[in-house]
């Protein structure tokens, strides 16, 4: 065969199979590249905290199905939280220009509890409201009005003693959050103060995972300074000093007050009802706990040890030595 033929032939080749590659569509790769910043209402040792979470999550990116937050240290208190109390909320900003409309307003849920144990607490946060148009226009991508609806379930777990806690969000399905978002999604989580710093202040870690609806993870570490706690920790109700809490207490109380008898190093311990103040009424309080069937002291009640998680009242704790 002449060169000049070959030659021919070879680029004719060439040609065809640059061709076919180029007709061969490139598949889009997946992304995930949310932001995440964490903020505490306070960050005093042994003090009660909520904490918010401002998230984001762009265009063009894959959109969220699961957020676990884990704290290094500190603690959950799950005492007097019950069933269907809110504790919490989440909000989502929608912000979408097409052609025909601009969809505008929230998605507001309320985080409520669906059962309560030692060491955890089960949740759901349930979609309360719908602002602005984007009900009508959830409706246009074909979602039915989520008011009413699960829009996340959620599981806060305790770890033992002082090593931190753990908050796991799960996408329940019915908000347009998987696949490859067309909008910028912007989600903000808040939380009660049921979070408590350790009473040992230094520092806690955050650790923030997210999870895309298609298996994409990205992690995030964040670390707060923590402020040592007001005061020794100690047992409210425990008045005298002594490590219990029995009628000894609500007479140590009465004596203080009305026969001039010692007052202690840890009045905190003799404010039975955490109301800031030590009059007879904490005294009856105590009574009524151990005799009436009444509310035991306020936290940190009789055999938990911890700081005031009152920071607002006059009262401290300077010494107590049976913790």
């Amino acid at each position: 065969m002449p060169s000049s033929r070959r030659s021919r032939l070879t680029s004719a080749l060439f040609s065809t199979t640059l061709l076919l590659i180029l007709s061969i569509s490139t598949p889009l790769l997946s992304q995930f590249n949310p932001t995440l910043v964490t903020g505490f209402d306070n960050l005093q040792g042994g003090i009660s905290s909520g904490f918010t979470q401002e998230m984001l999550f762009p265009t063009a990116s894959e959109g969220p199905y699961s957020l676990d937050v884990e704290f290094s240290k500190g603690s959950y208190n799950f005492t007097g939280f019950v069933p269907q109390q809110v504790v919490g909320s989440a909000v989502i900003d929608v912000f979408i220009q097409t052609p025909q409309v601009l969809i505008s307003g929230q998605v507001i849920a309320e985080v409520q509890i669906t059962s309560v144990a030692i060491e955890t607490m089960e949740a759901i946060a349930m979609v309360v409201d719908v602002t602005g148009n984007v009900a009508p226009g959830l409706a246009l991508l074909g979602f039915p009005n989520p008011t009413g609806q699960i829009a996340f379930d959620v599981v806060f777990t305790d770890f033992p003693g002082d090593t931190g806690a753990d908050m796991s969000v799960t996408d329940s399905g019915i908000l347009p959050l998987s696949g490859i978002l067309d909008f910028d999604l912007p989600l903000v989580w808040d939380t009660e103060p049921i979070y408590f710093h350790s009473d040992s202040g230094g520092e806690v870690v955050v650790t923030s995972t997210l999870v895309s609806s298609s298996g994409l993870v990205v992690s995030f570490e964040e670390t707060f300074a923590i402020a040592d706690p007001l005061g020794a920790p100690f047992q409210r109700g425990d008045c005298n000093g002594d490590g219990s809490f029995n009628i000894a207490d609500g007479i140590f109380t009465l004596d203080s007050l009305f026969s001039g008898g010692p007052t202690g190093d840890c009045s905190d311990a003799c404010d039975s009802n955490d109301d800031g103040s030590i009059n007879i009424a904490d005294a009856v309080y105590s009574l009524a706990a151990l005799f009436s069937g009444g509310s035991m002291p306020m936290p940190p009640s009789p055999g938990s040890c911890g700081v005031d998680p009152t920071i607002t009242d006059p009262l401290d704790c300077q010494i107590y030595n049976d913790c």
